[in-house]
């Protein structure tokens, strides 16, 4: 099925009704995406969200032809009522000053929401300066934590939340490789990590304490006869 937004043969796929993804004419994946999404309109103070399963629409969507170009992939889903929703995902690379060396990474620059009904459309988009998921060119980024972005439209006076669950695996440029790890992931399991370490740490130092004052005990008992005694005489008293 090609299903492609340029010329070239591309073709698009679903894998375990999970992943989504691009292959080029000679069957190799140049994109996958792996996550889960909820569209959450917040007109009127809305608080529900809706969930958006992107492997259920029709897949659409383009490889990079080299590393400076766009990647793009879209699903589209018609409801019931013939109202047909889309949510596009826009990435590009970009050279980053990361720990004083210059990278080339790849970054999720733009997410779209477009619904159309009965001949009229409304369009969301993120903000054009935003950096929504990023990682060096040949990773995929992985990510274990929620991730929400913020859209708004030129027509309309309320935004549009876009919320990504996890396990987020996403990887636009080429094959999927090592990965990289969000950065809110590593901050959360670091701080788990210590939080750990520092109830072990205090556990061992009960332990001891808890050992050191039964042979202090003992100890005392052994080498104070009259307090040994007093303890052998309260022994004896018959009990109330």
């Amino acid at each position: 099925m090609n299903l492609s937004f340029g010329d070239t043969a591309e073709t698009s796929f679903v894998f375990e009704n999970q992943t989504i993804g691009m292959k080029k004419e000679d069957g190799e994946t140049c994109m996958s995406v792996t996550f889960q999404v909820e569209i959450l309109n917040e007109q009127n103070n809305n608080s529900v969200p809706i969930d958006f399963h992107l492997p259920s629409g029709l897949i659409k969507g383009k490889c990079a032809a080299d590393r400076k170009s766009e990647a793009v992939i879209s699903s589209t889903i018609e409801e019931a009522d013939g109202r047909l929703k889309t949510l596009k995902f826009v990435f590009r690379t970009e050279e980053m000053r990361v720990k004083r060396v210059d990278e080339l990474r790849w970054i999720l620059n733009k997410v779209v929401y477009v619904e159309k009904f009965a001949g009229s459309s409304a369009v969301f988009e993120s903000d054009n300066s935003s950096v929504i998921f990023s990682a060096p060119l040949t990773q995929k980024y992985v990510c274990e934590d929620r991730i929400n972005v913020t859209l708004h439209s030129e027509n309309f006076d309320f935004p549009i939340l876009v919320m990504f669950s996890p396990e987020i695996d996403v990887q636009p440029y080429g094959p999927k490789s090592n990965f990289y790890l969000c950065e809110r992931t590593r901050k959360r399991t670091l701080s788990e990590s210590l939080q750990h370490r520092s109830t072990v740490f205090c556990g061992v130092v009960l332990a001891i304490s808890s050992i050191a004052h039964i042979v202090g005990h003992m100890l005392r008992r052994h080498f104070m006869p009259h307090r040994k005694e007093l303890y052998e005489n309260l022994d004896r008293l018959p009990a109330i």
